[in-house]
């Protein structure tokens, strides 16, 4: 943690990049309508007990509704509230690269059915920032330079910042499934005791987000000079293809993505999404099925996949209050 001179603590900071997964069968993404679902990713620097240096920590997070929370100026609407759940932590990149290969699924009814790849939306640094007795998720985009349809779709904006809240895993909340008690986040000890009787806590020990189904709530909070506003210095650098933290970070290969959303902000042509040379095989539970023994939240409740995970979320809507 970082304390600063105006009374905000910088909690994490790290690089952040957001894809999408389109529709089964749809082979051209026009809009948020094609998309089956949005994701964010952080990659930050963390503290591990015992060892005296620092470990990369990366978290594959699934956004609730396809897109972030609006930000509105002047006044509250639901679309500014919005769920975030952990369907992945790890050490290693190439766990989160795996999660946005393409995939395939054989179906009784249709045989041989296949998940597209993850495609790039965005690139950029984040911080999390304790400002004013609540914590914020702050960001600053860096690829693509310029704002595009893509961008417009899943409300990601050059800089915008979200009151950022982890629910009590021990209490039920309208709007976000209740897991069983195998299922909930594995929490220590000295994390379970920070939560107490609240139903949400602040961000104020990172560790809370390294958990799978650990469970967020997103509150749009300002697009606007949001370092001056949280009194704090986000690092954000001039990307450039070469030079994208995607390749760097991530360890994703050129060759597997569409990199036009990235660079250019706006979704590829069929013509331009690249030939998948490496396809993952899912297993019948892992497969988003149609309801039934095999599919639909009987896999999900049954699967310890992040697709899985994410097939039983999705959908799910805030209450609007």
């Amino acid at each position: 943690m970082v304390k600063l001179d105006n009374n905000s603590t910088v909690i994490e900071q790290g690089d952040l990049f957001f894809f999408y997964k389109p529709k089964i069968g749809i082979e051209e993404v026009e809009g948020i309508e094609d998309v089956q679902r949005f994701y964010m990713v952080t990659s930050s620097l963390e503290d591990v007990k015992g060892k005296e240096k620092k470990e990369e920590r990366y978290r594959l997070f699934l956004i609730g509704q396809k897109q972030l929370p609006e930000i509105v100026e002047g006044r509250s609407i639901s679309k500014e509230r919005n769920w975030a759940l952990n369907v992945l932590s790890t050490s290693d990149p190439e766990d989160i690269r795996k999660e946005f290969l393409p995939a395939e699924y054989t179906t009784k009814t249709k045989g041989k059915r296949r998940l597209a790849a993850a495609v790039p939306a965005g690139e950029g640094k984040y911080s999390i920032v304790k400002h004013e007795g609540h914590t914020e998720l702050a960001y600053l985009l860096e690829l693509p330079q310029e704002l595009g349809h893509t961008q417009k779709e899943f409300e990601i904006k050059n800089e915008a910042s979200y009151i950022i809240s982890v629910k009590n895993p021990e209490i039920s909340v309208s709007g976000f499934t209740a897991f069983s008690s195998a299922r909930k986040p594995q929490y220590p000890n000295d994390l379970v005791e920070l939560f107490g009787d609240k139903r949400w806590i602040d961000v104020d020990d990172p560790r809370l987000l390294d958990y799978q189904n650990t469970q967020l709530l997103l509150i749009g909070a300002r697009t606007k000079e949001v370092e001056n506003e949280l009194g704090i210095s986000i690092d954000e650098e001039k990307e450039i293809q070469r030079s994208s933290d995607i390749f760097k970070e991530l360890k994703i290969r050129k060759e597997e993505v569409p990199l036009k959303p990235l660079l250019k902000g706006n979704f590829p042509g069929k013509e331009e999404i690249p030939v998948a040379h490496e396809i993952k095989q899912l297993s019948s539970d892992e497969s988003p099925g149609q309801g039934g023994k095999k599919g639909g939240k009987a896999a999900a409740n049954k699967s310890s996949s992040a697709a899985a995970v994410a097939k039983l979320l999705s959908g799910i809507n805030l209450p609007k209050k």
